[in-house]
């Protein structure tokens, strides 16, 4: 080529001509690719910095989907939640339905108040076939004796014998208190030492013996003495006092947690104090004021409450099971396995996502217990679903507000991604309509030089009309 001799004019035509091919190769490669720099030639401080942009555009675009399947793993932990919270409800319905069925237990037991401290003072149990009615039977020779008499109503009255001098026989004795007796509103009768007293209405009526203590003592109310240091003490040993007292009379106690049950199989009983005694008075307010039940048998069984139960512990035994099942990629937030969520590419910002125990164990909810047969049991199943459900709105707004903020950082993340791809792009990217004006300039030029180095050559051409 070097051997080749051109004219000076069709030297700089061809020069212009390589330099505009040049350009619209450079054009060409813009228009294909849509960049205007596609390597560090091009521009290394465009293509760099745009490289780093995208990159960490990369980056997030990982994290955002590990994001994603974090709402997921919340998402299916709150639709745990709302299941076990319908369960929690049913298992409410289905205790205050057993509830609502009369129990033996609670129809012929008495229980008492939870006893939180210790008592001091007296209680009086009663039990007889019927406690409208007894006799008073004298002997002779009870002479100043006291007897109290305590009606339904509270209306008491102490009453005593005549003293020796009047009479010493068992008859006169009996109606020398006849007239105080009738006088409280009962009814009563005379059979020779023998008073029958019984109230009008039908209502309870007892009496306890004066601690100079009538000879005769068949049908009186037992006294209970409770001593803060150690028959009062708890519902254990205010138990075992009545028992000590009371099992001659066909009374029984039993401890109930806190609480004291007490029963009286086919027998009619009542539990009261002697209202003149502030302190005795204060004991059977703490133990739930004075009751009286009618005779049956309170350990007699009430089958649909069992039935009721069992339907109870099958709710909790799905409550287990929806816990369990409430997984999602290996981590379960029902389980107590926590989950964290990554914001940033350099880990410095995340969420920690604590799990909880939403099995019954973790709620707070037991078994039915004694098979719902008392209705202390029931309620206390109530109360624990309640607090159950207090629980799982906690849980649920929690995870709400967790999955709100993987939510909404997603969302400035997915933002982020855009930026930094847009930022990229406006460094790097081609303006297609300019590029595509380039290349029609480029192509006008292109056969402007052909047409200009055509004319450059006619004075060469000249020469050959020589020969």
């Amino acid at each position: 080529m070097a051997d080749i001799s051109l004219t000076a004019s069709m030297r700089s035509n061809l020069l212009s001509l390589q330099n505009t091919q040049s350009l619209m190769d450079m054009t060409q490669e813009r228009l294909a690719t849509g960049k205007k720099v596609n390597s560090a030639l091009d521009n290394p401080s465009s293509y760099y910095t745009a490289r780093s942009l995208n990159n960490r555009a990369d980056d997030l675009s990982a994290l955002l989907d590990s994001m994603g399947q974090g709402i997921q793993t919340i998402k299916a932990a709150n639709e745990g939640i709302e299941t076990i919270t319908s369960f929690v409800e049913q298992a409410k319905a289905v205790a205050n339905a057993a509830r609502d069925i009369a129990s033996n237990y609670d129809k012929y037991a008495i229980t008492t108040k939870e006893v939180t401290e210790p008592l001091d003072g007296n209680i009086i149990l009663d039990s007889r076939t019927d406690l409208s009615t007894f006799d008073l039977t004298f002997t002779d020779n009870d002479n100043d004796k006291t007897f109290t008499i305590y009606m339904e109503d509270g209306t008491q009255k102490t009453i005593t014998t005549c003293d020796a001098g009047t009479s010493t026989d068992a008859e006169d004795i009996a109606a020398n208190v006849l007239t105080d007796i009738q006088s409280m509103g009962l009814n009563a009768t005379l059979n020779g030492g023998v008073i029958t007293v019984s109230s009008v209405d039908g209502s309870d009526v007892s009496w306890t013996n004066g601690a100079d203590g009538l000879q005769a003592t068949d049908g009186a109310a037992i006294v209970v003495e409770l001593d803060p240091a150690d028959t009062g003490l708890n519902s254990a040993t205010i138990a075992a006092a009545i028992n000590d007292a009371g099992n001659a009379v066909g009374i029984n106690a039993v401890p109930d947690g806190k609480r004291v049950a007490i029963t009286a199989d086919d027998l009619e009983f009542r539990l009261f104090a002697n209202n003149t005694v502030d302190k005795d008075k204060a004991v059977l307010e703490a133990l739930g004021g004075e009751k009286s039940k009618k005779a049956g048998i309170a350990s007699e069984v009430k089958e649909e409450r069992i039935s009721y139960a069992a339907q109870f512990n099958e709710i909790l035994a799905q409550i287990d099971d929806v816990a369990k099942d409430s997984v999602y990629k290996g981590i379960n937030l029902l389980q107590e396995n926590d989950l964290t969520v990554i914001f940033n590419e350099d880990r410095s910002s995340k969420l920690e996502v604590k799990g909880v125990d939403a099995s019954s164990e973790g709620l707070g909810l037991s078994e039915a217990r004694n098979d719902w047969q008392k209705d202390t049991d029931i309620d206390f199943a109530i109360s624990q679903v309640e607090s159950a459900v207090t629980q799982l709105r906690t849980m649920a707004s929690d995870f709400g507000n967790n999955y709100a903020i993987v939510q909404t950082r997603e969302d400035f993340t997915d933002n982020v991604i855009n930026v930094l791809t847009e930022g990229a792009d406006n460094l790097t990217l081609a303006d297609m309509n300019e590029e595509s004006a380039n290349m029609l300039a480029l192509q006008t030029r292109q056969q402007l030089a052909i047409n200009s180095l055509s004319l450059a050559s006619q004075a060469a051409q000249g020469v050959l009309q020589l020969f």
